[in-house]
């Protein structure tokens, strides 16, 4: 693999050490530097790294940090550096160091790394934006077709049925909830998702989701894969490398191309192929392929297949790039099997509606729902009265304060038309209104959320009423018992 100089410091102007030093620690980048004092110093980023035991010489302060490597490339760049010459190299994927000249004798190490936080957060948020269009086409076929099929239901009855509208809305809402729920979980900072993922399942629904820009293109996508490829790792990961590569094979394949992509269990391992008849790669090209911000798409980030390596790799597997020009390209990802075959062991069964709380529970129950949407307002309503639980609906933090209660628990949206709903929450609290809430929302939760506003439970939108009566029943239980040890 040839050397490179970071994405930060390429540039058509010499880059100064005091520029270094700045980016440095404002990157939270590992920079060491021979004094002229004879010693080694380090800024806060190496200090670190080295636990406060700085080495004496440059290269061993340079080898501690990295690791096992390459002791001669290491060397060699700081020689290089030493005698005025700034050197550039990759002593493993997904590091860079670049050796840069003070003044004569005496050289500067800067190293980055992928596996920074500065890094995966860039690398995450590229990653979601290539995602971004293929989700945003799903969810508008998945409206074009719920609207289309309210609308039929509603003026031909006899043309559609109603349950077999209401079948296939469900259908295309589902649809539009999976492609925004994966999208959330590429720039969610925090994923609290299982450690085992079946591989075969977010092949599925990669396939779903890039068919429309492969369709498109006129490429064909094919799938096969055996089920219950169980893997160790967050879901999330593997959707990352499953959809760098085909996007990527989507992306260089000509018109009516094919791009495959494979998962089978082989003894310990669970091996991924992604294969395409697009038109291949030169030595040199192949070389630098998982060079980060490395692209030959004028379009492209440069991040895809470095992401998909960096993953790789932290999941303990390996990756294989087998490509010639004018013959295609396969990568072979091996990764470690979890072990575990069947789904049931690890997805909880969803509970059914009706029995998700009991009914004199429910009976007893007065949930104030605060939801500026009228659509989604209306559901939680229609829902809670299926379920035998008196509800107030209001639409705005105003109406939810001038409310006679006080209520059993709060249903809060967090982004309101007047107040955001942990402010609410603590308004309410204080009113004497309410004390157990559950926030709505598809963020996160605020760093500046209001400490008097802190929820009992946090649903994440979309949810369906399976999500919304578990989180309403577990609210309710917890007042009943707080109401029954108080006296009351």
């Amino acid at each position: 693999m040839q050397n490179r100089v970071p994405f930060c410091l390429k540039r058509t102007f010499a880059v100064t050490l005091e520029l270094i030093r700045w980016m440095a620690n404002q990157l939270r980048l590992t920079l060491l530097e021979e004094g002229e004092d004879g010693n080694v110093h380090g800024n806060p980023g190496a200090l670190v790294a080295l636990q406060g035991d700085v080495p004496a010489d440059l290269l061993a302060a340079t080898l501690q940090v990295l690791g096992s490597v390459d002791e001669t490339g290491v060397r060699s760049a700081i020689d290089s550096a030493r005698i005025g010459k700034q050197a550039a190299f990759a002593p493993r994927p997904g590091v860079q160091l670049l050796a840069v000249p003070i003044d004569a004798g005496r050289a500067a190490v800067l190293i980055t790394s992928q596996e920074s936080p500065l890094a995966e957060s860039i690398q995450a948020k590229a990653a979601a934006a290539d995602l971004a269009a293929g989700v945003s086409h799903e969810v508008a076929n998945a409206l074009s077709a719920i609207v289309g099929w309210a609308q039929v239901a509603r003026e031909r009855p006899d043309k559609a049925p109603p349950e077999e509208a209401l079948s296939l809305i469900e259908r295309s809402a589902t649809v539009a909830r999976d492609a925004t729920q994966d999208l959330l979980r590429m720039v969610r900072h925090t994923n609290h998702e299982r450690t085992r993922t079946d591989l075969s399942v977010v092949i599925r629904d990669v396939v779903r989701l890039i068919r429309p820009e492969a369709q498109s293109k006129r490429v064909n996508v094919h799938a096969d894969v055996e089920d219950a490829c169980w893997v160790e790792g967050k879901r999330s990961q593997l959707f990352s490398i499953v959809w760098n590569l085909a996007h990527n094979a989507v992306q260089m394949v000509p018109a009516a191309g094919n791009v495959s992509i494979r998962a089978s269990s082989r003894g310990s391992l669970v091996e991924l192929e992604v294969l395409d008849n697009g038109p291949g790669m030169s030595e040199a090209e192949q070389a630098r392929a998982f060079e980060p911000y490395y692209t030959t798409r004028t379009e492209g980030t440069g991040l895809g297949l470095a992401i998909v390596r960096g993953t790789v790799e932290s999941l303990g597997g390996r990756i294989r790039l087998d490509t010639s020009p004018g013959r295609g390209a396969k990568f072979r990802i091996e990764l470690p099997e979890a072990g575990v075959k069947r789904e049931s062991d690890l997805v909880p069964k969803r509970p059914r509606i009706s029995r998700v709380m009991k009914p004199d529970e429910a009976e007893r129950s007065h949930i104030l729902v605060v939801e500026d949407d009228e659509g989604v307002r209306g559901l939680i309503a229609t829902t809670l009265m299926l379920s035998g639980v008196t509800s107030t609906c209001v639409g705005s933090a105003e109406e939810a304060l001038a409310s006679k209660g006080p209520f059993s628990a709060a249903m809060i949206d967090l982004t309101l038309p007047d107040e955001r709903g942990d402010i609410l929450l603590g308004l309410l609290r204080n009113k004497g209104l309410v004390t157990r809430a559950a926030i709505m929302s598809g963020a996160p939760p605020p760093d500046d959320a209001d400490p008097d506003g802190k929820p009992e439970r946090w649903l994440r939108k979309p949810f369906d009423p399976a999500d919304l009566l578990q989180t309403v029943g577990e609210l309710i239980e917890s007042d009943a018992k707080a109401r029954a040890a108080s006296g009351h």
